[in-house]
């Protein structure tokens, strides 16, 4: 037994350093620790879920492959971070330049061919590498690329600010550029939804918006993508590819719940490439 502390006559002896309160701050101090280790193993089970859904993604086919080589037309250049720039072989050719966001659980590169063909007409691209393939957990990751593309503008001779930015993407990529674009839309002039919509209000951003849409997509909602138009500015521009459908944007085969495409996957990146130079015209 302990030792007791003695009292004056007629108070009971307390044990030392202890009592009720003490009691009461050691159950207080296990239910903590028990919040905390509750809180821990839910965020190692979302981690360890959002791993396991990313873990099935589409790849980037032998097409989008041979689109990541350089040449004189365009400078293909993989970055640490997993970004590729690419830049038009002639600097003083630089007519714009977009930062983009890949479509959910799509390898990013899978967007080669359509950067590779802008750049050949003029547009500097940045293909920003998303964590687990989901732009959702880095919505701010333009933020790195953009200075990546910046830097290499500025290697070739051209003057970053000389040119007016885009910021783009396709499905959630799309709906992630979007929302980046709205809290940025300072420094950039346009902004390519490819089979994506803006969920958040841009109407007064100032931001001229090109909507690029496949007639055959199965996989965008419609009535969701519909609903957002109001979102947007009064002058927006929307394309429908007659032909196209949701995975056309992108060169990684056939995408669950889609429609099958009457066009070449070629033919839809080129009406896209069309689409986006047309806009770079109106910045």
């Amino acid at each position: 037994m302990g030792r007791r502390c003695m009292g004056r006559r007629g108070e009971k002896n307390v044990p030392l350093g202890g009592g009720r309160g003490h009691g009461k701050r050691h159950r207080v101090r296990r239910v903590l620790l028990g919040i905390a280790v509750a809180l821990v193993a839910a965020v190692l089970a979302l981690g360890l879920g959002i791993h396991i859904y990313a873990a099935s993604y589409s790849h980037a086919t032998a097409t989008a492959r041979e689109a990541l080589a350089t040449s004189s037309a365009a400078r293909v250049k993989r970055l640490d971070s997993g970004d590729v720039l690419f830049v038009p072989g002639d600097a003083g050719r630089v007519s714009a330049a977009l930062v983009f966001y890949p479509g959910g659980k799509v390898e990013a590169t899978a967007y080669a061919p359509l950067l590779r063909r802008l750049a050949k007409r003029g547009i500097a691209c940045a293909l920003t590498q998303m964590p687990e393939n989901l732009a959702v957990l880095a919505p701010n990751a333009a933020d790195r690329s953009r200075g990546e593309l910046e830097d290499a503008l500025r290697a070739a001779g051209r003057d970053p600010q000389d040119v007016p930015w885009m910021m783009g993407g396709h499905s959630l990529g799309g709906a992630m550029a979007a929302s980046y674009a709205r809290s940025h839309a300072s420094e950039y002039r346009g902004l390519v939804l490819l089979a994506a919509y803006s969920s958040g209000d841009i109407s007064k951003s100032g931001l001229r918006v090109l909507l690029v849409s496949g007639t055959r997509d199965g996989v965008l909602n419609r009535d969701r993508y519909d609903s957002c138009l109001a979102n947007l500015p009064q002058d927006y521009r929307e394309v429908q590819i007659k032909g196209g459908n949701h995975a056309g944007f992108g060169s990684y085969g056939r995408q669950d719940g889609d429609r099958k495409a009457t066009i070449s996957g070629g033919e839809q990146v080129e009406a896209t490439v069309q689409a986006i130079v047309s806009l770079v015209g109106t910045l």
